[in-house]
C-alpha cells in the first residue's frame, strides 16, 4: 500500500458528516473539482450513513478524498450488494504526492471481498489510473429506439418539489416503486433526491392515469427517459407516447428495461466509463445492460 508521506499534520478523517468545518472542506473541494456540492442534500436530511467519504486533511484543509457508497441493486430479481467508489479528487496544490492513490488503496482493501461488486465510473482523463488498483473496464449498453409517431395527449404534469405535499408524495412513490429495469437500484430516496432535488428538479413529472412518476428530459430531437417510479411494471410504449414531442426522433432510456421489445442497443459512449474490481467475472460481465443513470455517485 502507498504510504502517506511522513508529515505529522496529515490526518485521515472519516465519519465527519455532521462536522461543519470538514463538511465545508469536502463541499469546497467537490465544487472546485466537479462543480457541485452536498450541502443542500445534507441540510435536507438525505446524507445517510451509506455515503462514506474518506479524506486526508492537513491543518484543517482537505487535501484529497475518495468516497465509498453502499448501494443495493436487484439484477433480474436477485439482490446485488455493491459498493461504488466516487468523488475521487485531490486539491490542486496537493497533486502528485500519492494522496488519491493512498485513499483508493484504503477503500479497495476495506471493501473488496465484502460485497458482490466493487465498482466506479471514470472519465476519459483517468482511464489508465484505475487498472493500477485492480479495476477493469466493463462495457455498458444503452437502450434506444428511433421515433416517428405523433405524440399522444399527455397525462404527465410537472412536479413542484418546493411544494411540501408534492414532495412527500414523490418520496413515497420512490420508496414504494417496483423494479422497472433489469438492473434496478433498490428504492433509495437519498440518492434519488440528490438528483431530483438537484440537477433534475425541473425534469420530474407525474401522471395520475398511470400512477407513475418519470424523470425525463428533452434534448432537441432526442428524448431521454431517465427513470420511472411506479408500484407496478409500466408499459413503456404507452408512457413514451405521452412524453415525446412532435420533433422527437429518438428515445433513449437511462436504464435497461425489463421488456426490451422495440428497443435496439448500443455501447454507451460518454465520459463515464464503468470499471469493476477483480479479475474474476462478475454478474454484470457480458450483460447487455447499464447501471441506472440515477445510481451514479
Amino acid at each position: 500500500m502507498t504510504v502517506i508521506p511522513k508529515v505529522p499534520a496529515i490526518k485521515q478523517v472519516e465519519h465527519y458528516r455532521d462536522d461543519p468545518h470538514l463538511r465545508a472542506e469536502l463541499n469546497a473541494l467537490t465544487q472546485q473539482t466537479y462543480g457541485f456540492d452536498f450541502e443542500a442534500w445534507y441540510q435536507a436530511g438525505f446524507w445517510q450513513a451509506d455515503n462514506q467519504p474518506c479524506s486526508l486533511v492537513r491543518d484543517g484543509m482537505m487535501l484529497a478524498n475518495a468516497s465509498a457508497n453502499l448501494l443495493d441493486f436487484t439484477l433480474d430479481g436477485q439482490l446485488l450488494r455493491c459498493v461504488q467508489i466516487g468523488t475521487v479528487m485531490t486539491a490542486p496544490q496537493a497533486q502528485g504526492r500519492g494522496y488519491s492513490r493512498y485513499l483508493m488503496e484504503v477503500l479497495v482493501e476495506r471493501w473488496a471481498g465484502q460485497c458482490d461488486l466493487l465498482y466506479l465510473f471514470a472519465n476519459s482523463t483517468v482511464l489508465d489510473l484505475y487498472p493500477k488498483f485492480g479495476f477493469r473496464r466493463v462495457v455498458e449498453h444503452e437502450y434506444y429506439q428511433p421515433w416517428s409517431a405523433q405524440p399522444r395527449a399527455t397525462t404527465f404534469h410537472p412536479v413542484n418539489l418546493d411544494d411540501g405535499d408534492q414532495r412527500q408524495r414523490f418520496i413515497e412513490a420512490v420508496e414504494k416503486s417496483c423494479p422497472q429495469a433489469r438492473l434496478s437500484l433498490v428504492p433509495n430516496v437519498p440518492l434519488t433526491m440528490f438528483y431530483c432535488d438537484g440537477p433534475y428538479r425541473e425534469a420530474v413529472f407525474h401522471s395520475s392515469k398511470h400512477e407513475a412518476y418519470v424523470v425525463m428530459e428533452q434534448d432537441g430531437e432526442r428524448m431521454v427517459l431517465v427513470d420511472v417510479f411506479c408500484e407496478r411494471e409500466l408499459a413503456l410504449a404507452d408512457v413514451l407516447a405521452e412524453l415525446v414531442t412532435s420533433t422527437t426522433r429518438e428515445v433513449v432510456l437511462g436504464f435497461a428495461p425489463l421488456n426490451c421489445e422495440g428497443f435496439a442497443t448500443r455501447v454507451v459512449d460518454n465520459d463515464d466509463a464503468l470499471f469493476v474490481w477483480g479479475a474474476a467475472p462478475t454478474r454484470v460481465d457480458g450483460q447487455v445492460l447499464m447501471f441506472p443513470s440515477l445510481s451514479h455517485t
